[in-house]
């Protein structure tokens, strides 16, 4: 790096480089390139501490990161021996010192790294920062976007790398903080890594020029590979367990901390608005006894639903817990925050599935990007298998895919204004298509709509799993002008509406009906939205013979229950019943965002409305249908015929508040027939 730090507007002072003796440093561009044909594929920007060619006059005779003492020890190897670890196969590995984008970030040609791009990682690692110049708060937000521009070489379209960016060895808060922005614009995760004020984490007396000794040694380069593999690969979720003694694998899941909303075509969801909770899965044919021990002081646990009676004791900081079988199961402490999920599905002989599969995804890592299913196609996930991609049927008949494995939708892209049809990737989207199941998967991290379906009939989705859905609008299902649907025996965990059935004002859609949904015997936990809805986009001819019946609705929010009415279809024969809902004082009240620098703390206790019946046309002068130029002056408000509400159980919890009734028709309309029974509240003293 040139010692002459160039004095522009915006620019204050020496970079953090400079600051450590380190101007001399990068005085050439370099790159390492590891290859293996087929390998899953990996690059690494960054700096010398990324890599460093030799350079006598400062006493370095080495081409890794500076100042590990070997090449293996340098992050870019031990990063990358943990992602052959995880994903079981060589690394075919690209590593460039980008110094240069740092010190010019204004003016750098991003044509330089399109290669990188082109070579379409798997995994992208971004280490930089440690050169740009201290810079005034109009030269900051330069830099934020200078490097989101280069994060944008990496993600051109609806897929990307499972990525992470690091923050700067030295400590350098404003850094950190433009950086972190940038990559939330596009869900990665930032890692901090300001190791560089602890002496015992860089190489002092190790090399005589201050500059090389003031970059990481071997603890450092160890430290920061630590951070790096754990935004890749999370390990940490507070909580351990064994079934039976036998210890079983916790996953770490991403959920919503709190419930705060906004639609956002470009940026996505701050990681600030998550946080890590446990995920547990397990097959069992009958009672289940775990031991769990959780890594911090907690002074109540208690099992969701209620209604299994599933029993949990504890001493100190280890909990046992009696599942009565097979079953989808939360445990939290102290409230819903940093819960454990527990999934206890049948055990069941997959033998019959997996021979019929012409696609099988075996144990390990998958990145296939996005999965195209077609007419006849078989598919079998593995229970150790992690599908990277987002599973499609596009205009296709007789599909099935089965088996207890995860798909994963965090390589996904939020792009564009909708989630409607191809408008974006969820981890399952179903369009124009007959007789498909989704039998034992669970669905991870989607980008937008979960699992989504439009226009098709005969469908089935069996034992299905949604969970780790925190980004904006991640419903856990919508069924959209679809016909005989069957949803039962499922969990679904959404920051967004939980289960949905809509009719979208699109071509191809909007002129077919919602009939014959049946949803049975499911667990919602709904974070934002309303858990079971109709609407609120009802554009159709008509939505008929649904039935919703034994769910427990463990956390709810807007609405438990609720008819969302905005657009004109009429509604017949709606039926709720046998519906257990689930209030605890933790709940927090729903907020919507206006902007994403916009910081608040939602309000608790809160219940919501447990049941919702409103028919407010679904226009506004920003959203897509004022777009189309769509006349809802012309278009009459939606309304309903026959609505059923019987044996509803309300449970209570100690401190929280009663959820309220809301009929809101608009003035001017009536609606049909509402028939509520056996209503009955529980409440915790």
């Amino acid at each position: 790096m040139n010692s002459d730090v160039q004095r522009t507007t915006g620019l204050l002072a020496d970079s953090d480089a400079a600051k450590h003796d380190s101007a001399q440093m990068n005085p050439t561009p370099c790159e390492a390139i590891d290859r293996h044909d087929g390998g899953v594929r990996v690059v690494f920007i960054g700096n010398s501490i990324t890599l460093h060619e030799v350079l006598p006059a400062i006493g370095w005779h080495h081409a890794w990161g500076m100042a590990a003492s070997a090449a293996e020890k340098d992050f870019v190897h031990l990063v990358t021996r943990g992602i052959e670890e995880r994903t079981g196969r060589q690394a075919d590995v690209r590593v460039r010192n980008l110094s240069e984008f740092e010190r010019n970030f204004r003016d750098y040609d991003l044509d330089k790294v399109q290669d990188l791009a082109d070579f379409n990682p798997d995994f992208l690692i971004v280490a930089l920062g440690e050169n740009v110049p201290a810079l005034d708060d109009g030269g900051r937000l330069e830099y934020r976007a200078a490097f989101k521009s280069l994060l944008a070489r990496f993600l051109p379209g609806r897929a990307k790398p499972l990525a992470v960016v690091r923050g700067v060895f030295w400590p350098n808060e404003w850094k950190d903080a433009m950086m972190a922005h940038a990559a939330s614009d596009f869900a990665i995760p930032f890692v901090k890594a300001d190791f560089g004020d602890d002496p015992a984490m860089k190489a002092l007396g190790l090399f005589e020029h201050n500059g090389v000794q003031s970059h990481p040694n071997d603890a450092g380069m160890a430290a920061i590979a630590g951070r790096i593999l754990e935004g890749l690969f999370p390990t940490e979720s507070c909580y351990q367990a064994w079934l039976d003694g036998q210890p079983l694998a916790v996953r770490p899941i991403r959920i919503s901390r709190q419930p705060f909303n906004q639609w956002a075509a470009d940026y996505q969801r701050p990681v600030d608005q998550t946080e890590v909770a446990g995920l547990l899965k397990f097959e069992t044919d009958g009672p289940a006894r775990l031991r769990v021990r959780v890594e911090r002081a907690f002074q109540t646990a208690r099992i969701r639903p209620l209604h299994t009676q599933a029993e949990v004791t504890w001493q100190g900081q280890e909990l046992t817990l009696s599942l009565p079988g097979p079953g989808y199961y939360v445990l939290e402490l102290d409230g819903y925050h940093q819960p454990l999920e527990i999934f206890a599905d049948p055990k069941r002989d997959f033998s019959r599935e997996r021979a019929e599969a012409n696609l099988v995804f075996g144990p390990g890592l998958h990145f296939p990007g996005v999965v195209k299913l077609h007419s006849h196609d078989r598919v079998f996930l593995d229970k150790d298998a992690v599908v990277y991609g987002s599973f499609q049927v596009d205009g296709a008949e007789d599909v099935k895919v089965s088996g207890y494995g995860i798909i994963s939708g965090s390589r996904n892209r939020r792009v564009g204004h909708h989630c409607y049809r191809e408008g974006m990737d969820g981890a399952v989207r179903i369009i124009d298509s007959h007789r498909v199941s989704f039998d034992g998967p669970t669905v991870l991290d989607s980008c937008c709509w979960s699992v989504a379906v439009f226009n098709s009939s005969d469908l089935e989705f069996a034992r299905l799993k949604v969970t780790e859905a925190w980004r904006y609008n991640t419903d856990g299902i919508d069924i959209c002008n679809s016909q005989r649907v069957r949803i039962h025996d499922c969990f679904f965990h959404s920051f967004d509406d939980s289960i949905v059935l809509k009719g979208i004002y699109t071509e191809g859609d909007r002129d077919e009906p919602v009939e014959d949904i049946q949803v049975r015997d499911c667990v919602c936990w709904c974070g934002w939205g309303r858990t079971l809805e109709i609407g609120l986009e009802s554009w159709a001819p008509y939505f008929r013979n649904i039935v919703f019946e034994s769910c427990d609705l463990i956390h709810n929010n807007a609405g438990a229950i609720s008819v969302h009415l905005g657009g004109p279809a009429p509604v017949e024969d709606m039926t709720f019943r046998d519906i257990r809902l689930e209030y605890d004082a933790s709940e927090q009240q729903g907020l919507h965002q206006v902007d994403r620098d916009q910081k608040v703390t939602c309000a608790s206790p809160w219940s919501g409305a447990w049941i919702i019946l409103s028919n407010n046309k679904m226009f506004s002068p920003n959203n897509m249908y004022s777009a189309m130029r769509y006349d809802s002056s012309r278009e009459p408000y939606g309304n309903f015929r026959r609505l059923t509400v019987e044996n509803i159980t309300l449970n209570i919890g100690k401190g929280a508040i009663y959820p309220f009734v809301g009929i809101y028709p608009v003035s001017g309309t009536a609606f049909g027939e509402i028939h509520m029974n056996g209503i009955r509240y529980v409440i915790e003293e």
